[in-house]
Protein backbone atom coordinates (compact mmCIF):
# COMPACT_ATOMS: atom_id res chain seq x y z
CA UNK A 1 0.00 0.00 0.00
CA UNK A 2 2.82 2.16 0.76
CA UNK A 3 4.14 1.89 -2.75
CA UNK A 4 1.24 2.66 -4.40
CA UNK A 5 0.83 5.71 -2.41
CA UNK A 6 4.32 6.75 -2.88
CA UNK A 7 3.71 6.08 -6.75
CA UNK A 8 0.10 7.02 -6.57
CA UNK A 9 0.91 10.69 -8.92
CA UNK A 10 2.78 8.99 -11.33
CA UNK A 11 0.39 5.56 -12.00
CA UNK A 12 -2.80 7.92 -12.62
CA UNK A 13 -0.54 9.92 -15.20
CA UNK A 14 0.28 6.49 -16.76
CA UNK A 15 -3.47 5.78 -16.81
CA UNK A 16 -4.64 9.06 -18.20
CA UNK A 17 -2.19 8.71 -20.89
CA UNK A 18 -2.89 5.21 -21.58
CA UNK A 19 -6.60 5.90 -21.45
CA UNK A 20 -6.00 8.65 -23.89
CA UNK A 21 -4.82 6.15 -26.34
CA UNK A 22 -7.29 3.91 -26.22
CA UNK A 23 -10.09 6.58 -26.82
CA UNK A 24 -8.58 8.29 -29.12
CA UNK A 25 -6.84 5.43 -30.96
CA UNK A 26 -8.74 2.94 -31.57
CA UNK A 27 -10.52 4.72 -34.79
CA UNK A 28 -7.78 6.13 -35.90
CA UNK A 29 -7.91 5.87 -39.26
CA UNK A 30 -12.09 5.22 -40.08
CA UNK A 31 -12.05 8.94 -41.95
CA UNK A 32 -10.02 9.06 -45.29
CA UNK A 33 -7.58 11.28 -45.09
CA UNK A 34 -8.96 15.09 -45.93
CA UNK A 35 -9.23 18.44 -45.85
CA UNK A 36 -5.48 19.84 -45.75
CA UNK A 37 -4.02 15.98 -44.78
CA UNK A 38 -2.79 15.11 -48.08
CA UNK A 39 -0.55 18.28 -48.52
CA UNK A 40 1.19 17.90 -45.17
CA UNK A 41 1.72 14.20 -46.28
CA UNK A 42 2.91 14.59 -49.96
CA UNK A 43 5.19 17.40 -48.98
CA UNK A 44 6.73 15.29 -45.96
CA UNK A 45 7.77 12.41 -48.29
CA UNK A 46 10.31 15.26 -50.04
CA UNK A 47 13.85 15.73 -48.62
CA UNK A 48 13.93 17.98 -45.41
CA UNK A 49 15.87 21.06 -47.71
CA UNK A 50 12.53 20.64 -50.28
CA UNK A 51 10.30 20.73 -47.41
CA UNK A 52 11.53 24.17 -45.84
CA UNK A 53 12.25 25.72 -49.30
CA UNK A 54 8.43 25.00 -50.49
CA UNK A 55 6.96 25.65 -47.51
CA UNK A 56 8.27 28.89 -47.22
CA UNK A 57 5.85 30.24 -49.70
CA UNK A 58 2.67 29.53 -47.38
CA UNK A 59 0.88 29.35 -44.52
CA UNK A 60 3.16 26.43 -43.18
CA UNK A 61 6.16 26.82 -40.94
CA UNK A 62 7.73 23.21 -41.35
CA UNK A 63 9.18 21.60 -38.15
CA UNK A 64 5.25 19.15 -38.45
CA UNK A 65 6.24 18.05 -41.94
CA UNK A 66 10.24 17.29 -41.28
CA UNK A 67 8.92 15.57 -37.60
CA UNK A 68 6.19 13.63 -39.59
CA UNK A 69 8.96 12.98 -42.63
CA UNK A 70 11.51 10.90 -40.34
CA UNK A 71 8.40 9.01 -39.15
CA UNK A 72 6.59 7.96 -43.04
CA UNK A 73 10.75 6.87 -44.12
CA UNK A 74 10.32 4.06 -41.42
CA UNK A 75 6.30 3.52 -41.16
CA UNK A 76 4.76 4.24 -44.92
CA UNK A 77 1.74 6.72 -45.42
CA UNK A 78 -1.16 4.66 -44.94
CA UNK A 79 -3.90 6.80 -42.85
CA UNK A 80 -3.16 4.94 -39.39
CA UNK A 81 0.47 5.66 -39.68
CA UNK A 82 0.86 9.47 -40.87
CA UNK A 83 -1.91 9.85 -37.82
CA UNK A 84 -0.20 8.15 -35.53
CA UNK A 85 2.15 10.95 -34.39
CA UNK A 86 -0.79 13.08 -33.57
CA UNK A 87 -2.31 10.25 -31.58
CA UNK A 88 1.46 10.45 -29.74
CA UNK A 89 1.23 14.21 -29.75
CA UNK A 90 -2.12 14.26 -27.76
CA UNK A 91 -1.09 11.50 -25.07
CA UNK A 92 1.89 13.64 -23.74
CA UNK A 93 -0.53 16.46 -23.80
CA UNK A 94 -2.72 15.04 -21.21
CA UNK A 95 0.30 13.70 -19.50
CA UNK A 96 1.16 17.54 -19.46
CA UNK A 97 -1.99 19.04 -18.32
CA UNK A 98 -1.84 16.56 -15.32
CA UNK A 99 1.98 17.95 -14.96
CA UNK A 100 0.93 21.03 -14.69
CA UNK A 101 -2.33 21.18 -12.39
CA UNK A 102 -1.00 18.82 -9.91
CA UNK A 103 2.26 20.87 -9.43
CA UNK A 104 0.46 24.41 -9.53
CA UNK A 105 -2.82 23.79 -8.99
CA UNK A 106 -3.94 21.23 -6.95
CA UNK A 107 -4.42 17.32 -7.78
CA UNK A 108 -8.40 17.32 -8.13
CA UNK A 109 -7.81 20.00 -10.73
CA UNK A 110 -5.50 17.71 -12.61
CA UNK A 111 -7.68 15.07 -12.88
CA UNK A 112 -10.60 17.12 -14.11
CA UNK A 113 -8.81 19.07 -16.77
CA UNK A 114 -7.54 15.48 -17.90
CA UNK A 115 -10.90 13.94 -18.11
CA UNK A 116 -12.24 17.20 -20.33
CA UNK A 117 -9.47 16.55 -22.49
CA UNK A 118 -9.17 13.18 -22.73
CA UNK A 119 -13.34 13.22 -23.59
CA UNK A 120 -13.52 16.35 -25.91
CA UNK A 121 -14.24 15.49 -29.36
CA UNK A 122 -12.42 18.70 -30.84
CA UNK A 123 -9.06 17.21 -29.46
CA UNK A 124 -10.05 13.52 -30.61
CA UNK A 125 -10.32 15.30 -34.41
CA UNK A 126 -6.94 16.63 -33.92
CA UNK A 127 -5.48 13.56 -32.29
CA UNK A 128 -7.03 11.63 -35.99
CA UNK A 129 -5.70 14.46 -38.09
CA UNK A 130 -2.09 14.47 -39.94
CA UNK A 131 -1.76 17.69 -39.62
CA UNK A 132 0.12 20.33 -37.16
CA UNK A 133 -2.55 21.08 -34.49
CA UNK A 134 -2.09 18.29 -32.07
CA UNK A 135 1.48 19.48 -31.64
CA UNK A 136 0.63 22.64 -31.57
CA UNK A 137 -1.50 21.72 -28.59
CA UNK A 138 1.19 19.73 -26.69
CA UNK A 139 3.72 22.39 -27.18
CA UNK A 140 1.50 25.01 -26.05
CA UNK A 141 0.75 23.55 -22.65
CA UNK A 142 4.69 22.16 -22.64
CA UNK A 143 5.62 25.85 -22.81
CA UNK A 144 3.65 27.12 -20.53
CA UNK A 145 4.63 24.44 -17.75
CA UNK A 146 7.99 25.35 -17.73
CA UNK A 147 7.11 29.52 -17.66
CA UNK A 148 4.90 28.77 -14.62
CA UNK A 149 8.18 26.75 -13.26
CA UNK A 150 10.08 29.93 -13.78
CA UNK A 151 8.13 32.36 -12.14
CA UNK A 152 6.83 30.47 -9.28
CA UNK A 153 10.35 31.49 -7.96
CA UNK A 154 9.06 35.08 -7.92
CA UNK A 155 7.69 34.50 -5.14
CA UNK A 156 10.58 32.74 -3.39
CA UNK A 157 12.59 34.92 -0.55
CA UNK A 158 15.70 36.12 -2.66
CA UNK A 159 18.47 33.64 -0.46
CA UNK A 160 16.15 30.93 -0.84
CA UNK A 161 16.03 31.47 -4.74
CA UNK A 162 20.06 31.52 -4.65
CA UNK A 163 20.09 28.12 -4.29
CA UNK A 164 17.15 28.05 -6.68
CA UNK A 165 19.50 29.24 -9.67
CA UNK A 166 20.35 26.69 -11.34
CA UNK A 167 16.80 25.21 -11.50
CA UNK A 168 15.99 28.75 -13.39
CA UNK A 169 18.50 28.43 -15.75
CA UNK A 170 17.86 25.05 -16.82
CA UNK A 171 13.60 25.70 -17.10
CA UNK A 172 14.67 28.83 -19.11
CA UNK A 173 16.74 26.92 -21.33
CA UNK A 174 13.78 24.45 -22.01
CA UNK A 175 11.11 27.29 -21.93
CA UNK A 176 13.40 28.91 -25.12
CA UNK A 177 13.94 25.63 -27.16
CA UNK A 178 9.96 24.62 -26.58
CA UNK A 179 8.99 28.35 -27.65
CA UNK A 180 11.26 28.62 -30.51
CA UNK A 181 9.67 24.98 -31.88
CA UNK A 182 6.50 25.75 -30.95
CA UNK A 183 6.90 29.16 -33.71
CA UNK A 184 8.21 26.91 -36.14
CA UNK A 185 5.54 24.98 -35.91
CA UNK A 186 3.19 27.17 -36.30
CA UNK A 187 2.50 30.77 -36.67
CA UNK A 188 -0.32 31.07 -33.90
CA UNK A 189 2.47 29.78 -31.47
CA UNK A 190 3.39 33.39 -31.39
CA UNK A 191 -0.28 33.89 -28.94
CA UNK A 192 1.73 31.73 -26.76
CA UNK A 193 5.07 33.76 -26.44
CA UNK A 194 2.76 36.79 -26.77
CA UNK A 195 0.82 35.68 -23.79
CA UNK A 196 3.74 34.87 -21.21
CA UNK A 197 4.81 38.11 -22.37
CA UNK A 198 1.92 39.98 -21.62
CA UNK A 199 1.72 38.64 -18.21
CA UNK A 200 5.39 39.29 -17.36
CA UNK A 201 5.34 42.78 -17.96
CA UNK A 202 1.61 42.90 -15.90
CA UNK A 203 3.78 41.77 -12.90
CA UNK A 204 5.96 43.83 -11.74
CA UNK A 205 7.38 41.77 -9.50
CA UNK A 206 8.44 39.62 -12.40
CA UNK A 207 10.10 41.82 -14.38
CA UNK A 208 11.96 43.23 -11.46
CA UNK A 209 13.76 39.99 -10.99
CA UNK A 210 14.07 38.57 -14.70
CA UNK A 211 14.63 41.32 -16.77
CA UNK A 212 17.79 40.17 -17.60
CA UNK A 213 17.08 36.70 -18.28
CA UNK A 214 13.77 38.05 -20.02
CA UNK A 215 16.13 40.33 -22.61
CA UNK A 216 18.15 37.32 -22.91
CA UNK A 217 16.03 35.00 -23.45
CA UNK A 218 14.13 36.52 -26.15
CA UNK A 219 16.89 37.62 -28.05
CA UNK A 220 18.14 33.97 -28.22
CA UNK A 221 14.75 33.22 -29.58
CA UNK A 222 14.74 36.07 -32.48
CA UNK A 223 17.93 34.77 -33.28
CA UNK A 224 16.85 30.99 -33.99
CA UNK A 225 13.36 32.05 -35.40
CA UNK A 226 15.29 34.50 -38.07
CA UNK A 227 15.85 31.96 -40.94
CA UNK A 228 11.49 32.42 -40.62
CA UNK A 229 11.47 35.67 -39.74
CA UNK A 230 10.70 37.09 -43.12
CA UNK A 231 8.36 34.02 -44.19
CA UNK A 232 6.70 35.30 -41.16
CA UNK A 233 6.39 39.44 -42.33
CA UNK A 234 5.76 38.42 -45.75
CA UNK A 235 2.73 36.04 -44.54
CA UNK A 236 1.04 38.81 -41.97
CA UNK A 237 1.37 41.72 -44.72
CA UNK A 238 -0.14 39.34 -47.36
CA UNK A 239 -2.97 38.15 -44.99
CA UNK A 240 -3.35 41.63 -43.65
CA UNK A 241 -3.96 43.33 -47.38
CA UNK A 242 -5.63 40.62 -49.01
CA UNK A 243 -7.90 38.85 -45.79
CA UNK A 244 -8.10 35.48 -45.65
CA UNK A 245 -10.76 32.91 -46.63
CA UNK A 246 -11.83 32.61 -42.96
CA UNK A 247 -15.30 35.00 -42.50
CA UNK A 248 -15.29 37.64 -39.87
CA UNK A 249 -16.69 36.55 -36.62
CA UNK A 250 -20.31 37.28 -35.54
CA UNK A 251 -20.61 38.38 -32.89
CA UNK A 252 -21.47 36.47 -29.39
CA UNK A 253 -23.31 33.76 -31.97
CA UNK A 254 -19.48 32.92 -33.14
CA UNK A 255 -18.02 32.55 -29.78
CA UNK A 256 -21.03 30.69 -28.61
CA UNK A 257 -20.77 28.21 -31.52
CA UNK A 258 -16.80 27.93 -30.31
CA UNK A 259 -17.42 27.11 -27.75
CA UNK A 260 -20.09 24.32 -28.43
CA UNK A 261 -17.16 23.07 -30.46
CA UNK A 262 -14.79 22.77 -27.62
CA UNK A 263 -17.62 21.34 -25.12
CA UNK A 264 -19.14 18.17 -27.50
CA UNK A 265 -22.87 19.19 -27.57
CA UNK A 266 -25.13 22.25 -27.23
CA UNK A 267 -26.36 21.01 -23.52
CA UNK A 268 -22.40 20.70 -22.40
CA UNK A 269 -21.53 23.61 -23.78
CA UNK A 270 -24.44 25.16 -21.45
CA UNK A 271 -22.99 23.84 -18.35
CA UNK A 272 -19.35 24.94 -19.31
CA UNK A 273 -20.73 28.39 -19.99
CA UNK A 274 -23.12 28.67 -16.62
CA UNK A 275 -19.73 27.39 -14.60
CA UNK A 276 -17.70 29.48 -15.91
CA UNK A 277 -19.82 32.56 -15.48
CA UNK A 278 -20.55 31.15 -12.19
CA UNK A 279 -17.08 31.01 -10.84
CA UNK A 280 -16.35 34.70 -12.49
CA UNK A 281 -19.22 35.69 -10.34
CA UNK A 282 -18.33 33.94 -7.46
CA UNK A 283 -14.50 35.15 -7.80
CA UNK A 284 -16.04 38.83 -7.77
CA UNK A 285 -18.38 38.63 -4.80
CA UNK A 286 -15.51 37.04 -2.50
CA UNK A 287 -13.03 39.68 -3.99
CA UNK A 288 -10.14 37.13 -2.75
CA UNK A 289 -9.62 33.36 -3.19
CA UNK A 290 -8.02 30.97 -4.66
CA UNK A 291 -7.96 32.20 -8.15
CA UNK A 292 -6.30 35.35 -7.20
CA UNK A 293 -2.99 33.63 -6.68
CA UNK A 294 -0.67 33.86 -9.70
CA UNK A 295 -0.88 30.55 -11.11
CA UNK A 296 -4.88 30.80 -11.63
CA UNK A 297 -4.35 33.97 -13.22
CA UNK A 298 -2.31 33.09 -15.93
CA UNK A 299 -4.65 30.06 -16.66
CA UNK A 300 -7.39 32.12 -17.03
CA UNK A 301 -5.18 35.14 -18.79
CA UNK A 302 -4.04 32.34 -20.95
CA UNK A 303 -7.25 31.02 -21.99
CA UNK A 304 -9.16 35.05 -22.11
CA UNK A 305 -6.16 36.04 -24.08
CA UNK A 306 -5.38 33.98 -26.44
CA UNK A 307 -9.59 33.26 -27.15
CA UNK A 308 -10.82 37.02 -27.04
CA UNK A 309 -7.68 38.61 -28.50
CA UNK A 310 -8.20 36.23 -31.65
CA UNK A 311 -11.62 37.07 -31.62
CA UNK A 312 -11.27 40.91 -31.55
CA UNK A 313 -8.67 41.07 -34.20
CA UNK A 314 -10.27 38.69 -36.74
CA UNK A 315 -13.13 41.46 -37.45
CA UNK A 316 -10.01 42.99 -38.84
CA UNK A 317 -7.57 39.68 -40.16
CA UNK A 318 -10.40 36.91 -39.66
CA UNK A 319 -8.51 34.13 -37.93
CA UNK A 320 -11.25 32.91 -35.52
CA UNK A 321 -11.10 29.55 -36.57
CA UNK A 322 -11.48 25.87 -34.22
CA UNK A 323 -7.83 24.90 -35.20
CA UNK A 324 -5.99 27.97 -34.68
CA UNK A 325 -7.50 28.28 -31.07
CA UNK A 326 -5.90 25.07 -30.25
CA UNK A 327 -3.69 27.08 -27.32
CA UNK A 328 -6.73 28.35 -26.43
CA UNK A 329 -8.64 25.04 -25.81
CA UNK A 330 -6.19 23.49 -23.58
CA UNK A 331 -6.02 26.41 -21.61
CA UNK A 332 -10.25 25.95 -21.42
CA UNK A 333 -9.35 22.14 -20.04
CA UNK A 334 -7.60 23.67 -17.07
CA UNK A 335 -9.97 26.96 -16.23
CA UNK A 336 -13.08 24.50 -16.40
CA UNK A 337 -11.06 22.39 -14.13
CA UNK A 338 -10.21 25.45 -11.78
CA UNK A 339 -14.08 26.51 -12.09
CA UNK A 340 -16.10 23.34 -10.99
CA UNK A 341 -13.15 22.61 -8.18
CA UNK A 342 -13.91 26.45 -7.08
CA UNK A 343 -17.88 26.89 -7.08
CA UNK A 344 -18.59 24.46 -4.23
CA UNK A 345 -16.06 24.51 -1.43
CA UNK A 346 -18.60 22.66 0.85
CA UNK A 347 -16.72 19.23 1.50
CA UNK A 348 -19.58 16.78 1.02
CA UNK A 349 -20.80 18.47 -2.06
CA UNK A 350 -17.31 19.43 -3.74
CA UNK A 351 -17.48 16.43 -6.29
CA UNK A 352 -21.40 16.80 -7.66
CA UNK A 353 -20.09 19.15 -10.22
CA UNK A 354 -16.84 17.57 -11.15
CA UNK A 355 -18.84 14.39 -11.50
CA UNK A 356 -21.79 16.00 -13.80
CA UNK A 357 -19.22 17.69 -16.18
CA UNK A 358 -16.95 14.61 -16.49
CA UNK A 359 -20.15 12.55 -17.39
CA UNK A 360 -21.42 14.70 -19.68
CA UNK A 361 -18.04 15.18 -21.53
CA UNK A 362 -18.04 11.18 -21.25
CA UNK A 363 -21.71 10.31 -23.06
CA UNK A 364 -21.02 12.88 -25.16
CA UNK A 365 -17.60 11.96 -26.74
CA UNK A 366 -17.37 10.42 -30.45
CA UNK A 367 -14.58 8.54 -30.56
CA UNK A 368 -15.24 7.68 -34.53
CA UNK A 369 -16.10 11.19 -34.72
CA UNK A 370 -16.68 12.00 -38.35
CA UNK A 371 -13.92 14.59 -40.19
CA UNK A 372 -16.47 15.16 -42.74
CA UNK A 373 -14.75 14.13 -45.75
CA UNK A 374 -15.23 11.39 -47.51
CA UNK A 375 -12.75 11.18 -49.98
CA UNK A 376 -12.35 7.35 -50.66
CA UNK A 377 -15.80 6.97 -50.95
CA UNK A 378 -15.95 9.56 -53.53
CA UNK A 379 -12.96 8.58 -55.25
CA UNK A 380 -13.94 4.74 -55.42
CA UNK A 381 -17.83 5.90 -57.09
CA UNK A 382 -16.09 7.90 -59.75
CA UNK A 383 -13.80 4.27 -60.26
CA UNK A 384 -17.09 2.67 -60.61
CA UNK A 385 -18.64 4.94 -63.41
CA UNK A 386 -15.78 5.94 -65.65
CA UNK A 387 -14.44 4.41 -68.40
CA UNK A 388 -11.39 4.77 -70.67
CA UNK A 389 -13.34 7.39 -72.73
CA UNK A 390 -14.59 9.26 -69.88
CA UNK A 391 -13.60 12.89 -68.65
CA UNK A 392 -13.01 13.57 -65.40
CA UNK A 393 -12.91 17.00 -64.03
CA UNK A 394 -12.06 17.50 -60.12
CA UNK A 395 -12.69 21.13 -58.99
CA UNK A 396 -10.46 23.03 -57.25
CA UNK A 397 -7.61 21.85 -58.62
CA UNK A 398 -5.25 21.30 -55.37
CA UNK A 399 -8.32 18.37 -54.47
CA UNK A 400 -5.74 16.34 -56.92
CA UNK A 401 -3.66 15.42 -54.23
CA UNK A 402 -6.78 13.90 -52.28
CA UNK A 403 -8.36 12.04 -55.14
CA UNK A 404 -4.59 10.80 -56.05
CA UNK A 405 -4.10 9.02 -52.75
CA UNK A 406 -7.34 7.27 -52.84
CA UNK A 407 -7.19 6.87 -56.51
CA UNK A 408 -3.83 5.38 -57.46
CA UNK A 409 -1.46 5.52 -53.88
CA UNK A 410 1.82 5.35 -56.35
CA UNK A 411 0.85 8.29 -58.38
CA UNK A 412 0.22 10.05 -54.84
CA UNK A 413 4.14 9.00 -53.80
CA UNK A 414 5.61 10.41 -57.00
CA UNK A 415 6.22 14.09 -55.89
CA UNK A 416 8.08 16.57 -57.55
CA UNK A 417 10.21 19.07 -55.52
CA UNK A 418 10.52 21.32 -58.21
CA UNK A 419 7.30 21.75 -60.02
CA UNK A 420 5.32 20.22 -57.30
CA UNK A 421 2.39 18.87 -58.55
CA UNK A 422 3.51 18.08 -62.13
CA UNK A 423 3.97 14.44 -61.50
CA UNK A 424 0.29 14.14 -59.89
CA UNK A 425 -0.89 15.86 -62.83
CA UNK A 426 0.66 14.15 -66.03
CA UNK A 427 -0.45 10.59 -64.16
CA UNK A 428 -3.66 11.34 -63.92
CA UNK A 429 -4.06 13.50 -67.19
CA UNK A 430 -2.92 9.73 -68.75
CA UNK A 431 -5.89 8.77 -67.93
CA UNK A 432 -8.16 11.29 -68.69
CA UNK A 433 -8.74 13.31 -64.93
CA UNK A 434 -7.96 16.82 -64.78
CA UNK A 435 -7.76 19.16 -61.62
CA UNK A 436 -8.84 22.68 -62.74
CA UNK A 437 -10.66 25.92 -61.21
CA UNK A 438 -12.67 27.12 -64.11
CA UNK A 439 -13.93 25.60 -67.50
CA UNK A 440 -12.10 27.61 -69.35
CA UNK A 441 -9.03 25.13 -68.44
CA UNK A 442 -10.58 22.54 -70.55
CA UNK A 443 -12.21 21.66 -74.04
CA UNK A 444 -15.50 20.04 -74.18
CA UNK A 445 -16.15 18.82 -77.71
CA UNK A 446 -14.51 15.81 -77.87
CA UNK A 447 -15.51 14.17 -74.77
CA UNK A 448 -19.24 11.88 -75.07
CA UNK A 449 -19.04 11.55 -70.62
CA UNK A 450 -17.75 13.73 -68.73
CA UNK A 451 -17.60 12.63 -64.81
CA UNK A 452 -17.45 16.34 -62.45
CA UNK A 453 -16.39 16.00 -58.88
CA UNK A 454 -17.23 19.34 -56.84
CA UNK A 455 -15.07 19.20 -54.06
CA UNK A 456 -16.79 22.63 -52.86
CA UNK A 457 -15.98 23.87 -56.03
CA UNK A 458 -18.17 27.15 -54.91
CA UNK A 459 -16.56 28.15 -52.15
CA UNK A 460 -13.11 28.21 -53.12
CA UNK A 461 -13.57 29.26 -57.31
CA UNK A 462 -17.48 30.56 -57.19
CA UNK A 463 -16.75 31.47 -60.68
CA UNK A 464 -16.10 28.04 -62.14
CA UNK A 465 -18.45 27.70 -64.09
CA UNK A 466 -18.12 23.94 -64.68
CA UNK A 467 -21.23 23.14 -63.76
CA UNK A 468 -23.33 25.45 -65.52
CA UNK A 469 -21.54 24.77 -69.18
CA UNK A 470 -22.33 21.17 -68.35
CA UNK A 471 -25.63 21.47 -67.78
CA UNK A 472 -25.86 23.44 -70.86
CA UNK A 473 -23.56 21.30 -73.14
CA UNK A 474 -24.48 17.79 -71.85
CA UNK A 475 -27.51 15.11 -69.82
CA UNK A 476 -26.76 14.40 -66.60
CA UNK A 477 -27.52 11.00 -65.97
CA UNK A 478 -26.83 10.54 -61.94
CA UNK A 479 -25.80 12.87 -59.12
CA UNK A 480 -24.26 11.37 -55.64
CA UNK A 481 -23.72 13.26 -53.24
CA UNK A 482 -21.28 12.49 -49.89
CA UNK A 483 -20.66 13.88 -47.05
CA UNK A 484 -20.28 16.36 -46.37
CA UNK A 485 -19.18 18.75 -49.00
CA UNK A 486 -18.59 16.34 -52.43
CA UNK A 487 -21.08 15.82 -55.37
CA UNK A 488 -20.03 13.96 -58.13
CA UNK A 489 -22.19 14.37 -61.68
CA UNK A 490 -22.29 12.08 -64.41
CA UNK A 491 -23.48 13.51 -67.74
CA UNK A 492 -23.46 11.94 -70.70
CA UNK A 493 -24.00 13.97 -74.47
CA UNK A 494 -27.07 15.20 -76.12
Amino acid sequence: MSILKKYEQTIIAIILVLFNLLIKGIFLSSNSLGGDEPFSVYHAQMDMASIIRLLAGGNNPPLYELLLNLWIKIFGISEFSVRFPSLIFSSITVLYIYKLGTKFLNKRIALYASIIFIFSNYHILFAHEARVYSLLGLLSVISMYYFMSIIQYSTIDTKVENNLKSSVRNNLIILVIVDTLIIYSHYFGFFILITQFAFIVSNKKIISKYWKQILICSSIIGLLYLPNIFVVLNRFIESSSNGTWVKPPNGIDSIYNMLRQFSNAPVVAVFVILILVSSFVKSIINKKIEHKNIYNRLIVFWFVFVFFFMFSISYLIPMFLDRYLMPGAIALSLVLGMSIDYIIKIQKYRYIIPIIISLLFAVTVKPNITNKRNVEETVDKIKEIRDSNTLVLICPAHFILNFAYYYNIEIFKDYNTNEIYSNVNKSLNLENIYGVNSINEIDLKKWDKVVFLDAAASFSYPNNNIKNQLDSNYNLKNKFKFYEIFNVFEYKSK
